[in-house]
């Protein structure tokens, strides 16, 4: 009797809340069915299609001017600085005297030097007298013998003698050779002694005075006396290209090459030379082009920003650059697209690897494809499944407001 109750108990419990949750259920589908959807506001955007550009990748590069020719110009030896004859940034010419030394001694050595020249020229007249006078005593002698007045002896006495001064003659002679070579020598020295331009060219800085004492400077790392800077109606604009794009780089190839220098617009230079190794510390190759420099307003060691072509030009997908958000950790773009629903307009995040932009538009190389419609002005407001309104160019009302007179 005991446990029938309890069963009846259990029994009547388990009614109660089947009923309870059956009722829990009902009143909770009266309450979901009588509230209305919340509001989701529309983000107001413009959207313009991705489009396919031509677009040739290149590397910006940065080049470095050099002269033609640079002189450094060094005394071979030493001696007391005796006039200077430019100042500094004179331009000067081929042949410009730069700098004398003092030649007293060397002036005094060339005297001494042209008088043995006299001296050695009076020894081959005296020689060439005596000469003479063996030759006839010779002939005068062989007539004697021949008449049997004179000795055979005496005959090949007369002979020797001649033999003897044309020797002496011969020597007189190779002394005028060495001492007009000594003129020579001195001459020289003397030349050595007064530093000349070898080319049309600008000076550098002037660091010799008058009084000055220069010593011997022919070392390698000896300072120069000056640097000349040639100038001439073309310069030289050397930059590095890493050692991937060399295989493209060929004499003829055409570059661009921007500066305020050159002018407002990009001056197409050609590229006249390429290094025959690679850089060890840098894997970069030297290439040299040749500039026009007539309005001499590159100077040596300036620097101008190169545009290097390193593949030919071919189709690329573009967006307008105000589409593109660039971020710490990725750059990314809203494609514009139709949501679940097929009606309303959803912005979908994309992650996209970028080119250089161009014209305005930005190259992208990965994860857009062409005709995707991307938000472009607006799209800062812009995060991953927003509702988007389609916005008119340039007024910034909802597409279809124009029209309507707002």
């Amino acid at each position: 009797m005991k446990k029938a109750t309890v069963a009846a108990g259990i029994a009547v419990f388990v009614v109660l809340g089947g009923v309870a949750a059956g009722l829990a259920y009902i009143k909770k589908r009266q309450i979901a069915s009588s509230v209305q959807p919340a509001f989701e506001p529309a983000e107001s955007v413009e959207i313009a299609p991705a489009r396919i550009i031509r677009w040739q990748p290149h590397a910006d590069l940065v080049g470095t001017v050099f002269s033609l020719r640079t002189v450094r110009v060094k005394n071979e030896l030493p001696g007391l600085v005796k006039a200077v004859r430019f100042q500094s940034g004179d331009i000067v010419q081929a042949g410009q005297v730069l700098v004398e030394l003092d030649d007293t001694q060397e002036q005094a050595d060339l005297e001494a030097a042209k008088a043995a020249v006299r001296v050695s020229e009076a020894g081959v007249l005296v020689g060439q007298a005596r000469v003479r006078l063996a030759e006839s005593e010779a002939a005068r002698q062989a007539e004697a013998a021949a008449a049997r007045a004179v000795s055979e002896l005496e005959v090949e006495r007369a002979r020797s003698e001649l033999d003897k001064a044309k020797a002496d003659l011969a020597r007189a002679r190779a002394e005028v050779d060495e001492s007009q070579a000594k003129v020579k020598q001195v001459e020289a020295r003397l030349a050595k002694l007064v530093l000349r331009s070898p080319i049309r060219a600008r000076a550098s800085l002037r660091n010799v005075h008058e009084g000055q004492f220069l010593t011997q400077q022919m070392m390698p790392d000896a300072p120069p006396v000056v640097v000349l800077e040639e100038v001439a109606d073309k310069i030289y604009l050397d930059f590095a290209v890493p050692q991937e794009y060399l295989p493209r780089i060929t004499k003829g190839l055409k570059v661009m090459a921007t500066s305020s220098l050159l002018g407002a617009e990009p001056v197409e230079i050609e590229v006249v030379a390429v290094d025959a190794t690679v850089d060890n510390a840098t894997r970069n190759v030297r290439v040299r082009a040749l500039v026009d420099n007539r309005s001499d307003r590159l100077r040596p060691g300036m620097f101008v920003p190169i545009r290097v072509p390193v593949d030919e030009e071919r189709p690329f997908v573009a967006v307008p650059s105000t589409a593109v958000r660039r971020t710490s950790y990725a750059d990314m773009v809203f494609v514009i697209a139709p949501g679940p629903d097929g009606k309303q307009l959803r912005a979908q995040q994309r992650f996209v690897k970028l080119g250089p932009t161009t014209g305005g538009m930005a190259i992208v190389l990965e994860g857009v494809k062409e005709g995707d419609a991307v938000a472009t002005t607006g799209a800062f407001k812009l995060r991953d499944g927003a509702l988007v309104m389609k916005m008119e160019p340039g007024n910034g009302k909802p597409a279809g407001a124009a029209a309507r007179g707002e």
